[in-house]
């Protein structure tokens, strides 16, 4: 893990560092007055000296200390201008992720066991119309219905003009994570459905119903404990994807977490805001993989034998 998070600080930074956009013309803009102090804001912000030693000078202070530097556009610390985004997308997607996980499951068990049943087709069906339709479309249209449903009551909670009560934020959560569930539970879905087909036809599970076993034992001891190892991968590997693509949710519904940060750093080539940000995004992603080898061993003991 310690050399994977060393080899994903070092690309970021050499492909940030090697971009060709001038992060100071960003920065400057067009005020003339800050044109003569062109030369000291390069020197302030470590830009006169060679790559290698930048990202030196960034990476020591950010693994002894956890400090990532400075935001170039608001000269406060990274993790100061960050840090309350992240707990917001973390809240939403969170809440959104576990109900999806749970919602995932229990109709890929049912969908299963009632196989080619009515229940099953519609399953399929309502799956794979969530899987075909992108998140800010469906975004959009659930903004449209609610307008509509509202008599346009609610769209200055869209349009940012009024956001700051803890209604509005509710409302934009709510709308938001009804948007996370039908994208995200459909993939899910159908992956749980057809490991546990998969499993439900091996001999062990034929041996265990001859035995007499209640289905119920059948199902949730047998069956599904074995049919939940490629749905732990996938879920390991879906929540730090889930948070990285959180900017198109967030710009949808105006919602006020790091993605929209991120947008807005990358906007004015804030590199140390997007940089702490793809470090999070990217240590998350090795820890998740570590949680699911642990979970592994929980699920099916042979793994931990």
């Amino acid at each position: 893990m310690i050399p994977l998070v060393i080899g994903i600080s070092i690309m970021n930074f050499t492909i940030f560092a090697m971009t060709p956009i001038d992060p100071v013309n960003s920065f400057i803009g067009l005020n003339k007055e800050l044109q003569s102090l062109r030369g000291q804001i390069e020197e302030d912000w470590g830009l006169t000296k060679p790559v290698y030693q930048r990202y030196i000078d960034w990476a020591i202070p950010m693994f002894t200390e956890l400090d990532f530097g400075y935001s170039w556009q608001s000269s406060k610390p990274v993790l100061d201008e960050i840090l309350p985004f992240v707990e917001k997308t973390v809240l939403l997607f969170g809440i959104a992720f576990f109900i999806s996980v749970v919602l995932s499951t229990i109709l890929g068990i049912i969908a299963a066991v009632n196989h080619n049943s009515i229940f099953d087709q519609a399953a399929l069906f309502g799956t794979l119309v969530g899987f075909s339709i992108p998140a800010f479309v469906l975004g959009l249209v659930i903004i449209i219905a609610l307008m509509a449903i509202s008599d346009n009551k609610i769209v200055a909670i869209y349009d940012g003009s009024r956001h700051k009560s803890f209604g509005d934020y509710l409302h934009v959560a709510g709308a938001a994570i009804v948007t996370i569930l039908v994208t995200g539970s459909a993939f899910l879905t159908r992956l749980v459905r057809s490991q546990m087909l998969d499993v439900l036809r091996q001999n062990y599970i034929k041996t265990a119903r001859a035995k007499g076993l209640p289905e119920r034992i059948v199902i949730y001891k047998h069956a599904l404990r074995n049919a939940l190892l490629p749905f732990v991968t996938v879920i390991a590997l879906s929540l730090p994807g889930i948070l990285g693509g959180s900017a198109i949710i967030e710009q949808v519904f105006n919602y006020p977490g790091v993605g929209r940060r991120i947008v807005r750093a990358a906007l004015f080539f804030d590199m140390y805001v997007i940089l702490a940000s793809n470090m999070f995004f990217g240590t998350m992603s090795i820890l998740m993989l570590l949680v699911a080898e642990i979970i592994y061993a929980v699920v099916d003991p042979r793994i931990k034998f």
